[in-house]
């Protein structure tokens, strides 16, 4: 079989994609939102996936009603605990009721949560292919955090997932970098994530959420939208916000996103010290409607991260046509020609002076910026054409007939030490 026969057996609905990750309701971050619309667009090509996590079932469904994706694709596990220590001791279980005629991938989004001891323990009881997505997981700032708890699942599981892995998927050439460097020595497909349509907003959606965030009529908005964490290095926001807006006051920089291991405090007494308490408003996490308002709302869109993957709200911020000012340490995977916003040193002296240009552009200039940061996301980030990538990609996986699976090999049993010795690892 060659690997158009083996497509088009996938597309025929022959083969089974399971999509297993963390979480991706409304407490999720973009890895969840990734899996999501990934498993969501496999399902509107023909392929037959399914999506797996750890969530509550009402909020896995409603994720999934709002990106149009099957219910009955859906599989959850009656999770015990609160993340990231979430358990689903009945997920394994459910997913290995699946109808199993041979042909299954399982594909694993994350590292280091109790999802990924499921995938391990699916294949082995499988004997199937797993790819691993790490989401930047093994960029090296990434692994600085939670070190304690990063060495115990790697202990548990992660490693053996890791060397057990048949591709990982990068979603860059600097992460692809990373697994290289992290000891990966296996097949690594680049395939980055993608972004969904920008949701329109009427004139008075936008108005009503700009007075709810005491935002006038006559500013212009700088927004940030992520986690707030430290990786996302607010500190190098708000101070050049802080030396900018004495000179640009008509600036008010909004901070959306979910709190991560109390940050939100630290980031409220810099507010304080700085004085700019005027200036910045923290408006809690967004979703469906507000989020849309928030993009659109905004002239500007920012990310100062020491480190990320591919993040999607950046890709979210240029499909609403906005510039964006983003920080060096990852790459977006276009074209270096294409002027889409600003590229700065996570420096202060330099991310100062690149806000301060950033601030200082017309209206005029930032709108031609984010159509053409618009047109990029719509040309290299479509969900559709991701996920027809993908099933490329698992169906080369499942191309070789009669092969084993076992330790990432991807030959022929006789080469494979599960012919010789009868069980797997």
């Amino acid at each position: 079989m060659d690997d158009r026969d083996s497509a088009n057996k996938m597309l025929s609905g022959d083969l089974t994609v399971i999509e297993l990750v963390s979480g991706f309701g409304r407490a999720s971050f973009g890895l969840g939102y990734a899996a999501l619309n990934l498993a969501a667009a496999l399902e509107r090509i023909g392929v037959n996936v399914y999506l797996a996590s750890l969530d509550e079932e009402k909020d896995a469904c409603e994720a999934c009603e709002a990106v149009g994706l099957s219910r009955e694709r859906l599989i959850t596990g009656s999770p015990i605990g609160r993340s990231p220590f979430r358990i689903a001791p009945l997920l394994l279980r459910r997913l290995s009721n699946i109808p199993n005629n041979g042909d299954v991938i399982i594909h694993l989004h994350g590292m280091w949560t109790y999802a990924s001891y499921v995938a391990g323990a699916l294949r082995r009881r499988w004997q199937c292919p797993l790819v691993l997505s790490p989401h930047g997981e093994l960029e090296p700032y990434a692994l600085t955090l939670s070190p304690m708890k990063k060495a115990l699942a790697s202990l548990l599981y992660a490693r053996r997932n890791l060397k057990g892995a048949n591709c990982l998927w990068a979603l860059s050439e600097q992460e692809k970098a990373a697994v290289r460097a992290y000891g990966f020595a296996g097949q690594v497909e680049v395939i980055p994530n993608g972004v969904n349509r920008a949701v329109a907003c009427s004139a008075q959606q936008v108005a009503e959420f700009r007075n709810r965030h005491d935002v006038s009529p006559g500013s212009r908005v700088l927004l940030f939208l992520s986690r707030i964490a430290r990786k996302k290095n607010l500190p190098l926001l708000l101070k050049g916000f802080a030396k900018n807006v004495k000179a640009r006051p008509e600036w008010k920089l909004l901070i959306a996103g979910g709190d991560e291991r109390g940050h939100i405090q630290e980031v409220r007494h810099l507010i304080h010290d700085l004085g700019i308490e005027g200036s910045v408003r923290l408006i809690g996490p967004v979703s469906g409607r507000e989020k849309a308002c928030a993009f659109t709302s905004a002239s500007l869109f920012v990310l100062p991260s020491l480190s990320e993957g591919l993040p999607i709200a950046v890709l979210e911020a240029m499909e609403y046509a906005k510039p964006v000012l983003l920080t060096d340490g990852w790459t977006l995977p276009v074209p270096a020609s294409e002027t889409y916003g600003w590229r700065t040193p996570a420096e202060e002296r330099a991310f100062q002076a690149a806000l301060l240009e950033a601030m200082s552009a017309s209206e005029d200039t930032l709108a031609e910026m984010g159509r053409t940061a618009q047109s990029i996301v719509r040309k290299y980030f479509d969900w559709d054409s991701i996920a027809t990538q993908a099933s490329s990609l698992y169906a080369s996986l499942l191309s070789r007939e009669g092969g084993c699976f076992h330790n990432g090999n991807q030959g022929p049993p006789s080469k494979c030490h599960c012919a010789r010795e009868g069980s797997p690892d």
